[in-house]
């Protein structure tokens, strides 16, 4: 069935990305020009795109798999996102017998998520900061604590390591006395997730053909399938399509999922008096248990990170005017639970886009013939985009593994309403949410 999708937002990347800043620059690769004929066709170069290309070249070692990227493989949302790779989520603890089988299973699916990519740093020795050193699920509320309380009882039921801490356990692992409880699950990964985007590019094998800044303009699905760029033509036979949080703009799925736009903040490395003022801890990451509430990281090279707003965007980017006052947010946050830190200390600010499904579903699915898509992560991105494009490309070449059934298993994305409503709608929550999360922003 032939069926056109013409793009209706292309991702920017702004600079100033903290963590993209922090590493040595790389080259891009060239952007296409004039017409190519390909088999194997991948849209978006992020950690479900890169896998997805590595995976089908490692089965497919004589074809060449082309992958485009509208930016600098890796450097849009795979970049920008806080670093913590996770295998256990919140969950308030209030389950049915039925919702316990779907959090064992979600469970599963992130545990093996974390092995994958565990496997794919060790094999290419990819420098990224890794340390296993597990999450904070953290409260500065007394309402939060029975939140937290329920998690750990479910945690402690399905006997996944974790420990209920309060406010004095949490000052000295912390060095701040802003939290009043927390969780702290053992399964979680911090890392770079620059390093680690960087990295996988590094590691495509040479049967990919990578062209970047190559923007997708016009999909037109067919036998075979033509996709129209700026100034090149890519006709292929097959292509799966791996850009998350563009998906609406693609006019895939937009009745299921929405990308939301988030900025974060990073400072400078701490000094070792300041160091100090925090008593001198090790790395560790916060999430709230509020949806608005702010993440938070204190990183290997002794840096602050503070992820603490969250708004739709059309454009689904940010002038410069409107990144400055957000900078001004990424500090408040910082200075409640730090004072003695500077105001000149926030050095990078950046935004970047999530997708998120009304039911927290993921997408992954075949919508054409020889046409896939993987997407939609709510927020886990770092495993489940590796691992979800490791599967569409087995799926894709019809090497199914036990593992896509578990994925098929999983709800599926629910409706959303058609705009404007679904964006007032957004909106409207959002603002409560945060009403609800003030303190912990």
């Amino acid at each position: 069935m032939k069926r056109d999708r013409v793009v209706t937002v292309l991702p920017k990347n702004e600079p100033n990305c903290g963590w993209t800043e922090t590493l040595t620059g790389r080259k891009a690769t060239p952007s296409m020009i004039g017409q190519k004929r390909a088999k194997w066709l991948v849209i978006g170069a992020g950690y479900s795109g890169l896998s997805t290309a590595t995976t089908l070249a490692e089965y497919c070692p004589d074809e060449e798999i082309v992958l485009v990227d509208a930016n600098k493989a890796g450097e849009g949302a795979s970049s920008r996102n806080s670093g913590f790779l996770v295998d256990s989520t919140l969950n308030d603890g209030h389950l049915s017998d039925s919702d316990i089988t779907d959090y064992e299973s979600k469970y599963a699916l992130n545990s093996e998520a974390v092995g994958l990519v565990r496997a794919i740093v060790r094999k290419n020795r990819i420098d990224c900061d890794w340390n296993e050193c597990g999450k904070y699920h953290a409260t500065s509320e007394s309402r939060g604590i029975s939140k937290l309380q329920s998690f750990h009882e479910l945690l402690d039921k399905l006997e996944i390591a974790n420990s209920l801490l309060d406010a004095g356990e949490l000052a000295e692992n912390l060095g701040t006395t802003f939290y009043r409880a927390a969780v702290k699950t053992q399964g979680g990964v911090m890392l770079q997730p620059a390093a680690l985007a960087l990295g996988m590019v590094r590691a495509l094998p040479n049967n990919v053909s990578l062209y970047e800044n190559t923007p997708i303009v016009r999909i037109a699905n067919g036998t075979p399938h033509r996709c129209a760029g700026h100034d090149s033509e890519i006709i292929a036979d097959k292509i799966i399509v791996a850009v998350n949080g563009f998906m609406p703009s693609l006019g895939i799925k937009k009745n299921r999922v929405f990308p939301l736009l988030l900025t974060a903040g990073l400072t400078r490395s701490l000094t070792t008096r300041e160091q100090g003022q925090m008593g001198n801890v090790d790395e560790w990451g916060v999430l709230s248990v509020n949806d608005m509430g702010a993440t938070v990281r204190y990183t290997s090279d002794k840096r602050l990170m503070i992820r603490n707003t969250v708004e739709v965007s059309a454009s689904l980017q940010l002038s410069s005017a409107q990144l400055a006052k957000r900078q001004k947010d990424h500090l408040r946050g910082l200075l409640k639970r730090f004072p003695f830190l500077p105001d000149n200390i926030v050095e990078h600010s950046w935004s970047g886009t999530t997708c998120i499904s009304a039911n927290s579903a993921n997408v992954f699915e075949q919508l054409d013939d020889n046409f896939w898509v993987t997407g939609c992560y709510n927020g886990g991105g770092i495993g489940l985009a590796t691992l979800y494009g490791q599967q569409i490309a087995l799926l894709a070449l019809g090497m199914s593994q036990p593992i896509v059934s578990q994925i098929y298993q999983r709800t599926r994305a629910a409706w959303l309403p058609p705009q404007p409503f679904l964006n007032l709608g957004i909106r409207s929550k959002l603002v409560a949410d945060r009403l609800r999360a003030r303190r912990e922003t």
